[in-house]
């Protein structure tokens, strides 16, 4: 008798703990400030309810806040010559003659 209490109290006990887990969770709903999101490059430009405006960050449609900073630098690597196909040497031949002339 003694050991069914127990293990109702240690089953109510479990429930409550995992209903106030999954209701706590389910309750999360972050909120963003206008300009915590710069406008990405193809669609969609913004997460829902916020749209992109021409300062190039997210806002959201009520807002008229204007986002000081500027937009990150673009720093991608250029693209780097093709070093497979080889370029021909200058012929320095030429230039050596001209300083041996005087011209």
């Amino acid at each position: 008798m003694k050991s069914r209490v127990i293990l109702r109290a240690s089953l109510a006990a479990l429930t409550l703990l995992l209903a106030g887990t999954l209701f706590g969770s389910s309750c999360f709903a972050p909120t963003y400030a206008d300009c915590a999101f710069a406008c990405a490059s193809s669609a969609p430009q913004c997460p829902a309810e916020y749209e992109c405006r021409s300062d190039g960050y997210c806002h959201t449609a009520d807002s008229t806040e204007v986002c000081a900073a500027p937009r990150p630098a673009d720093l991608a690597m250029p693209t780097a010559p093709d070093l497979s196909t080889p370029t021909p040497a200058p012929d320095l031949a030429e230039a050596d003659a001209e300083t041996d002339s005087g011209t």
